[in-house]
């Protein structure tokens, strides 16, 4: 049927195309086929993919025509209606119902007449009105004649600025990567994703880093400028960054202009309000998308939400109103749900973050938890993060965000049905989801999240996000982990130790457990909670928050130079064969623990390709491969699998200056050190000089004599018996323990020494017990000098354990074993 011939057919003027206005013409049609529709749009395109914009620019989709969705021609053609692109709504006379029109190219105007309008023109691009903002090199992306411009000025280009870290920003910012520019991201707040909460956008940032883009957090845009031929922009903290275009991703703004003109009712932030079918202030105009006002599913709080999801649905809501009124279901709102891909991480977020509910001063728990994707012993398994916002008062889930490398978007679906049926957490931990090893585990991520949010609820435990004033904290990983990672300040006790050692704690005192994911800090709360402590957890563990007890200098974050892109494989032939070794579904230091006993039965020539999902592999592996004189043939990341392939040389190549350190035989032999001083600083020195031997595969000997045998000293006192007067008064003036001893400078009676622990605690320098802990594991020899000890009155018993005696002899064997000799 042609329009012409539809004589009495209700007229239907769509301003806007997209998805809210193509949503509404196609249902229309479908609606009625007497209906005259009319679809105007100003620019040449009536219905495109904008949120594949980004992936084209990066190449990832390389044909742009599947970029649009429909020509002008084809949507004509398919419903029956009249396209009029390249023309323009001047202006809206509500009582004749009457559209003005402009024609963007010819400059002529027209009236169009209907009897039921639908606006739909979507929102623009921020582009505040900063000093040389208008430089032609920086660029918004909202069609596909933008996205032209910056795929052309790509082509030219070495390095690009990104101004935002939303959504579209980190699309940008990964998509300008994968063409070999060098990014920088520039983000006005203190972290990527502002709508996410920090401990969920936190791996993005680290995603982003791993991946050689350069970040700028809290450092809002203050203009550009031209410095040598280049784009500058200046910030507001006076820091200058250079690049050869930039694209401006710092948010939208609704286009309700033509709205506002006619009288139409808008909201607080200038969108079309709009009622529950899309109906605005006018009941024959309705409007959809991004320029509109809804509202929150939840609370039913006006909001307006530029996604293209809900915009679907809303043009939908309209041709139903328009046609069939009496069974028309109203919109229920919006929940927010949104996710990213950032290289191989996802990260997603739907109904209210933590950050909006305590804003909103409403009463709310957060749960967050940490398990692998699907079953753990299954090949692949990765780590899957998920936080939980709900209400003390009825369990209701109020918002969830969830980060990992796969799986995530399957979750965030499921935990959006839970908000939009009103779920609680009693019914997540009780959701029958699909399992079998490929897919899921039998107690999925999204169920544990569950019966840890009742765990809380029903008082088995008490989590918090950081440590509390006054809390001791106990570390109940294992020694491997801690000394890889050590936590300033903790008490390490195993799990698989705490109930035979609880005798090792201060009763007195209020400690708060600390493991990687906070799973194992649970476990060990519940041992101290029925031993009579009082104890919290530290909520998700130390890999979702890891500044929670060891926090960064302020501004550390910028200073970070972005990693270089990962190293494909080498393609080598080897004749001896290849041993692969799974590890994924590991934990650190799980996987470098099988690494290491798997390259020892390596023999020369001969190759081991091993796969771990423990985030922080990837450098794990390189420090390996230096220390024990192995090539480390190349490192790959794949959906938070690093793949890794290690060869033993056939002909061990000494390494010399300037020589890869990753080959042939360790550079060093060893060190031996006589630790005379008992000064905190010089103690650490000796500690670090030791481990830094140690990893290069040397044998080390720390002698500790006179005053730096308190080093050695138990922090505790331990009876003795049979000392004499001047023994223990030694014994009680001396230092006691790493913990006791001073600085050899600016001590003020230990103020110093307090002033300096906080120092290196806050930026997550490691201290003394936790280089003690490395030293032993990685099997330096602690040993005592027995003449001091006699001259001190110290006796075998008041020293920790893993101490060997020694005298000069020892000391001088070790000294020539090793090849190199200090005294601190």
């Amino acid at each position: 049927m042609n329009i012409n011939a539809r004589r009495n057919g209700l007229r239907v003027v769509i301003v806007g195309g997209v998805a809210a206005g193509a949503s509404a013409a196609a249902r229309a049609r479908r609606l009625d086929e007497s209906a005259r529709i009319t679809v105007v749009e100003r620019g040449p395109d009536v219905s495109f993919a904008n949120c594949g914009l980004p992936y084209h620019v990066g190449g990832e989709i390389a044909d742009r025509s599947r970029l649009a969705v429909h020509t002008p021609e084809s949507l004509s053609a398919l419903l029956d209606i009249e396209v009029l692109t390249h023309t323009e709504v001047t202006k809206i006379d509500r009582k004749r119902k009457v559209l003005e029109v402009r024609g963007v190219k010819t400059n002529s105007c027209r009236e169009l007449a209907y009897d039921r309008l639908i606006l739909a023109p979507g929102a623009l691009p921020l582009r505040p009105p900063l000093p040389g903002v208008g430089d032609p090199r920086v660029f918004t992306l909202r069609n596909l004649q933008d996205m032209d411009r910056i795929k052309a000025a790509v082509e030219r280009a070495e390095s690009a600025l990104v101004i935002g870290g939303g959504f579209i920003g980190l699309e940008m910012a990964e998509q300008l990567r994968r063409t070999a520019c060098a990014v920088t991201l520039v983000e006005a707040f203190d972290q990527v994703l502002p709508p996410l909460d920090p401990e969920i956008a936190a791996p993005v940032a680290q995603e982003l880093r791993a991946a050689g883009v350069a970040l700028v957090l809290g450092d809002p845009i203050a203009g550009f400028a031209e410095d040598s031929g280049r784009l500058t922009a200046e910030l507001k903290s006076g820091r200058r960054v250079q690049a050869d275009f930039a694209v401006l991703a710092i948010g939208v703004r609704p286009e309700s202009e033509l709205a506002a003109a006619a009288g139409l009712e808008l909201g607080a932030r200038g969108a079309i309000k709009v009622d529950r079918f899309m109906r605005t202030s006018d009941p024959d105009i309705y409007a959809a998308g991004d320029v509109v006002e809804s509202f929150d599913r939840l609370t039913g709080t006006p909001m307006n939400l530029p996604l293209g999801g809900p915009a679907n649905r809303q043009g939908r809501v309209i041709a139903d109103h328009i046609f069939r009124p009496e069974t028309a279901r109203p919109y229920p709102g919006h929940l927010g749900t949104a996710v990213v891909r950032v290289f191989d991480l996802v990260a997603g977020t739907t109904g209210w973050s933590e950050k909006r509910l305590r804003d909103a001063g409403r009463a709310y728990r957060a749960t967050v938890v940490t398990d692998h994707q699907h079953a753990g012993y299954f090949p692949g398994a990765t780590p899957l993060t998920v936080k939980l916002l709900w209400s003390p008062e009825d369990g209701k889930l109020l918002g969830a965000q969830v980060v990992g490398a796969d799986g995530v978007d399957k979750r965030l679906d499921v935990l959006a049905a839970a908000l939009a049926g009103g779920l609680t957490i009693d019914d997540l931990a009780e959701l029958e989801l699909a399992y079998a090893p490929p897919f899921g585990s039998a107690r999925d991520v999204v169920n544990t999240a569950g019966f840890a949010a009742q765990n809380v609820r029903d008082g088995l435990v008490r989590t918090v996000d950081s440590p509390p004033e006054g809390y001791a904290v106990l570390d109940v990983r294992p020694v491997e982990a801690v000394t890889t990672s050590p936590v300033p300040g903790a008490v390490n006790i195993p799990y698989a130790e705490l109930r035979s050692r609880l005798g090792e704690l201060d009763r007195g005192r209020s400690w708060l457990a600390v493991c990687a994911l906070g799973k194992t800090s649970y476990f060990a709360a519940r041992v101290l909670t029925q031993a009579g402590f009082e104890v919290v957890g530290l909520a998700g563990g130390l890999r979702v928050r890891p500044q929670a007890t060891a926090k960064r200098a302020e501004g550390d974050v910028n200073d970070l130079p972005p990693k270089p892109m990962v190293k494909s494989f080498l393609a080598v032939e080897t004749a001896t064969g290849t041993m692969t070794l799974d590890c994924t579904g590991l934990s650190c230091p799980g996987p470098l623990l099988r690494v290491k006993a798997a390259c020892e039965t390596l023999r020369p020539g001969a190759e081991l390709a091993v796969t771990a999902s423990d985030p922080g592999f990837a450098n794990d592996v390189e420090a390996f491969a230096r220390s024990t004189g192995l090539e480390l043939l190349g490192v790959e990341r794949t959906k938070g699998v690093v793949s890794a392939r290690l060869r033993r040389p056939a002909v061990p190549i000494r390494g010399g200056a300037g020589s890869n350190a990753s080959l042939g035989e360790p550079r060093r032999k060893g060190a031996t050190a006589v630790v005379f001083s008992g000064e905190m600083d010089k103690v650490m020195a000796a500690l670090v000089v030791a481990n830094g031997a140690a990893a290069l595969g040397g044998h080390v000997t720390l002698f500790f004599t006179f005053w730096g045998l308190n080093a050695l000293r138990r922090g505790q006192p331990v009876a003795t018996s049979g000392k004499s007067f001047l023994d223990r008064m030694f014994g009680r003036m001396l230092p006691r323990g790493l913990e006791a001893l001073p600085l050899s400078k600016l001590n003020f009676l230990g103020a110093g020494r307090r002033l300096m622990k906080h120092q290196m605690a806050s930026k997550g320098l490691p201290n003394l017990p936790g280089l003690l802990g490395a030293a032993r594991l990685a099997g330096v020899r602690l040993v005592a000098c027995t003449m001091s000890m006699e001259a001190m009155g110290i006796r075998p018993e008041e020293l920790i354990d893993g101490v060997e005696f020694g005298g000069v002899a020892d000391y001088l064997e070790s000294a020539e074993r090793s090849g190199t000799n200090l005294f601190v």
